[in-house]
């Protein structure tokens, strides 16, 4: 009868290794360019990603809202999301050129402090993904059809937010720009 033991030794290694493995989670982390937002999984062995020579240009249309005024708006933080993913990836920051248009049920996410407050009994979550965005160079718009149909003015929004005629003229001339269009 053979010695056995060496085949068990490997066996019980290959079953170590695999439980040690196996149900492993890849965690999504935030960073490099924003650290407490925009969290992103990294994968690996990738068979498509950008040429990091090229500008990645988008403008991200964002009409959606929260049902709960103190959640803050999913589709700003994708802002910070995009930068982080891609320059984890090796996309250059100078290489990314980012805007994004408030309109429709999302017109409440510009607000400014005090407005938020008074409309909605808590602080608008919002207010710090949209600075964080204008610090970086990211163009705020809001559609001011959108604006005025809430009866709301220039006075009553975030500071870095820029008031445009409408979402269809900033949407019309980033894609004239070659800036991609992004729509949840």
């Amino acid at each position: 009868m053979q010695n056995r033991s060496p085949l068990l030794f490997l066996l019980a290694l290959l079953l170590l290794q695999t439980s040690l493995t196996f149900g492993q989670k890849n965690e999504p982390t935030t960073g490099p360019v924003f650290n407490d937002i925009g969290a992103v999984f990294s994968i690996d062995n990738l068979d498509f990603l950008p040429d990091t020579s090229k500008e990645l240009k988008a403008i991200f249309d964002i009409d959606r809202k929260q049902t709960d005024p103190s959640t803050c708006n999913p589709i700003i933080s994708s802002l910070h999301r995009y930068y982080n993913m891609h320059v984890r990836y090796g996309v250059p920051k100078d290489k990314i050129k980012l805007a994004l248009v408030l309109h429709g049920s999302s017109t409440k996410d510009a607000l400014s402090p005090a407005v938020y407050q008074e409309k909605y009994n808590t602080d608008n979550p919002n207010r710090d993904l949209i600075k964080t965005l204008s610090n970086i160079g990211v163009d705020v718009f809001l559609c001011g059809q959108s604006m005025s149909s809430m009866g709301y003015s220039k006075e009553d929004l975030l500071p870095e937010v820029k008031v445009a005629l409408s979402a269809m003229t900033v949407l019309t001339v980033y894609q004239i720009n070659n800036y991609a269009l992004i729509k949840f």
